[in-house]
């Protein structure tokens, strides 16, 4: 975390609006495409982007690590999405999902074909969600561990095991399209 963000990050838990009001739009992009891809609804990802924003700007001066704050942050993104597709009966998907609208990053040039939609589907909600932060966030597996609460040896294991699982399923298809030939 460079010394800019820091220092916006120590004003904004001595009570600094402005300060806080920056780090926002400093992570604005990022925490909407998160929600975006845990959610699936453009409508709810603003949503759980507003809610979170509101508990974290409460609960800031309750921060401990201010080199956490980003992972802090997400940690609090990410129970607001969970909150709001569990209520919703939801299921994490990317069906719907506009990639190129979700933010930077990675999102911007990236097209899901209809093979990869399907085969993200044999993954469990936790496994899509560390895919989706990974491929499409551009995140290292810290602060994916640090956004979802998660030891980072179990981060990786299960990124390595959706992967897998992304491939297997992918080659698997291949086979069967080539076999209807």
């Amino acid at each position: 975390m460079n010394s800019d963000i820091l220092d916006l990050v120590s004003k904004a838990t001595q009570g600094d609006p402005d300060a806080f009001g920056k780090l926002y739009e400093i992570y604005s992009k990022e925490m909407y495409a998160y929600a975006l891809c845990v959610t699936g609804n453009p409508h709810s990802a603003e949503d759980a982007v507003s809610e979170a924003v509101l508990s974290a700007f409460k609960q800031i001066k309750n921060l401990r690590k201010k080199e956490s704050f980003k992972g802090w942050l997400f940690r609090i993104l990410n129970a607001q999405c969970r909150r709001q597709y569990l209520a919703a009966g939801a299921h994490l998907s990317i069906e719907g999902v506009d990639p190129v609208s979700a933010g930077d990053g990675g999102i911007d040039n990236l097209e899901l074909s209809l093979d990869l939609k399907n085969a993200v589907k044999i993954l469990t909600p936790q496994e899509r969600e560390i895919v989706f932060l990974k491929i499409l966030g551009e995140y290292k597996s810290r602060e994916i561990a640090d956004m979802l609460d998660l030891p980072h040896a179990t981060v990786r294991s299960k990124l390595a095991r959706a992967l897998a699982k992304l491939r297997d399923e992918l080659r698997n298809d291949g086979r069967e399209a080539n076999d209807d030939e």
